[in-house]
């Protein structure tokens, strides 16, 4: 063999060994790769604000909390009410760092991120929110309007499902809910239970086009409809005869709709009616899972966990931080506060340790009501599915309701 073809095949061996080593260090690198790749699609390079913010590195507590105070606060746009409770503990574990907490709807905290980041107005450190739809990874993660943060030590007690987009602390679903005085059991076992005629006008459901859970419930029946067609044999004893649909996940939609459904602006709206007491013949509907704390307003409401053919989809709900997020070593602080830290011993997640929720990292248990997350039967939450059907999906939707 001749000595130039040696060299250019020791050339091609190497060149071979130096792309694996690249590959294995991205994986390695992880969320930095992440990150940079998000930043690097869409503006070209990585912002020096993203080098300076080191979301891909780690830092002591201590050390965050340092940082923190030269900043001294953390403003958060909080989908939930209990940012209030958040703010009182964090602020005593932590004193000297100030949480600025905004407790909006979601489709304001992401209107109002969108128009303060095109103006240049660097007001937010952190967003708390879902994304049920794809929205918040399509349209602000991988624009880098918002940045995923994961402290390694937390996300190595997490299943890897859980942070795949963003850090959950937590993650709720939507499931069904019936009157506990009227019926000593849930009343339906099968999701198509909600279209028999001996529930019409009886289903409570808040609005999919205003609600993105729900709205992500119907996008997993669509994606699995070859498992809604089984479940619909199940529960009429014959094959679906589809009505002008594509699928079994578009048929449950349409007749739902057509069951008189009674649409309502909120699940606190579906809970109250569903559990008021004193009532022979009430109304069963579908809300948060974390809705079950109602019961201590006195409200005579229960759930099922079992569900044909399967119970839920997750909807987690995520800690991202906001490009150039002004305080942003405070921002990370805050993040770990509300993960409940990597011993699940901190009580930044305890307002979320409720019945009907599920914290994400394995030592914390749920609440002794609520069986484990693993045990339960669900759908595989897909992002990507959901943003690129969800146009169609609520066009569908409006036109079954007209």
């Amino acid at each position: 063999m001749k000595m130039g073809a040696i060299r250019v095949r020791t050339k091609l061996l190497i060149t071979v060994v130096l792309l694996i080593v690249m590959m294995l260090t991205i994986v390695g690198c992880g969320e930095k790769a992440v990150q940079q790749d998000i930043d690097a699609t869409n503006s070209g390079n990585v912002s020096e604000w993203l080098e300076n913010a080191e979301l891909d590195k780690d830092f002591t507590v201590e050390e965050l909390y340092e940082n923190a105070k030269k900043e001294g606060k953390v403003v958060v746009y909080s989908m939930s009410s209990r940012i209030k409770t958040i703010k009182e503990s964090f602020e005593k574990e932590y004193p000297g760092v100030t949480v600025e907490g905004y407790d909006m709807r979601m489709a304001e905290i992401f209107e109002k991120t969108e128009r303060e980041h095109a103006a240049g107005l660097n007001n937010v450190d952190v967003l708390f929110v879902k994304d049920s739809d794809g929205a918040m990874v399509n349209e602000f993660m991988k624009t880098g309007i918002l940045h995923k943060y994961i402290p390694s030590d937390i996300g190595a007690q997490i299943p890897q499902e859980y942070h795949k987009y963003a850090f959950a602390p937590y993650i709720e679903m939507k499931q069904v809910f019936y009157n506990t005085e009227a019926y000593e059991t849930c009343p339906v076992t099968n999701w198509w239970d909600l279209t028999k005629s001996e529930f019409k006008g009886k289903i409570m459901l808040a609005n999919p086009i205003s609600t993105a859970e729900n709205m992500g419930l119907f996008m997993a029946m669509i994606q699995n409809a070859d498992e809604m067609a089984v479940a619909y044999k199940e529960a009429f004893g014959e094959e679906i005869v589809l009505d002008g649909t594509e699928n079994a996940g578009y048929e449950f939609m349409k007749r739902l709709a057509a069951n008189d459904l009674i649409l309502t602006n909120s699940d606190s709206e579906v809970v109250e009616a569903i559990g008021a007491p004193g009532q022979t013949n009430p109304p069963i509907g579908i809300a948060v899972s974390s809705k079950l704390r109602d019961r201590s307003k006195g409200l005579e409401i229960g759930t099922t966990y079992e569900m044909e053919p399967r119970f839920s989809v997750p909807a987690p709900a995520y800690l991202v931080i906001a490009d150039h997020a002004p305080n942003v070593n405070a921002a990370k602080l805050f993040i770990r506060w509300v993960g409940g830290e990597a011993d699940g011993a901190g009580e930044g997640l305890d307002p979320f340790r409720v019945v009907g929720s599920w914290p994400t990292n394995e030592n914390i248990p749920t609440e002794e009501e609520t069986p484990p997350l693993d045990t339960l039967n669900v759908w595989d939450l897909d992002l990507d599915f959901n943003y690129d059907h969800l146009n169609k999906i609520n066009n569908f939707w409006i036109s079954v309701l007209n």
